[in-house]
Parts: structure tokens; sequence; C-alpha cells
């Protein structure tokens, strides 16, 4: 069965997402056992630093909220 995300409600969504980057981040574990990074998430996380330093914040969380029709 597919859910449409505007009939999910706001706890149904956060799990959804949690589950969603857990799988994520498990998947960019080299060794689950020595939790050591693999080289594309030490690239990932280089770039993200990057620009951060440069000053990007990404998107507003209320920008994406609205371009979602989430309001």
């Amino acid at each position: 069965m597919s859910v449409k995300v505007s009939q999910m409600t706001v706890d149904e969504l956060r799990e959804m997402i949690g589950v969603v980057v857990e799988e994520k981040l498990q998947s960019l574990f080299a060794n689950e056992d020595d939790l050591e990074f693999t080289d594309e998430l030490k690239e990932i996380l280089a770039r993200q630093g990057e620009r951060i330093k440069n000053g990007d914040r990404g998107e507003a969380l209320e920008d994406v909220v609205a371009r979602l029709g989430l309001d």
C-alpha cells in the first residue's frame, strides 16, 4: 500500500524520515563493527563543511515547508 505524504500524520512522517536517515547512514559506514567512515561519507562531510565555512546554511525550514505545501 502506498501512502502520500499529505495523508501521513506528523509522527508518521517523522518516523519515516528517521528510518530513511538511519538506512542511509548505515549504508555510508564501511564496517558497522568498527564504525569506520567510508571514503564516500568522508567526501560528503568535507564538502558540507566547506559549504558551511563559506556561509551556506542550506534551505530554510520555512521555505521547504512552503515549497512542499506542508504549511
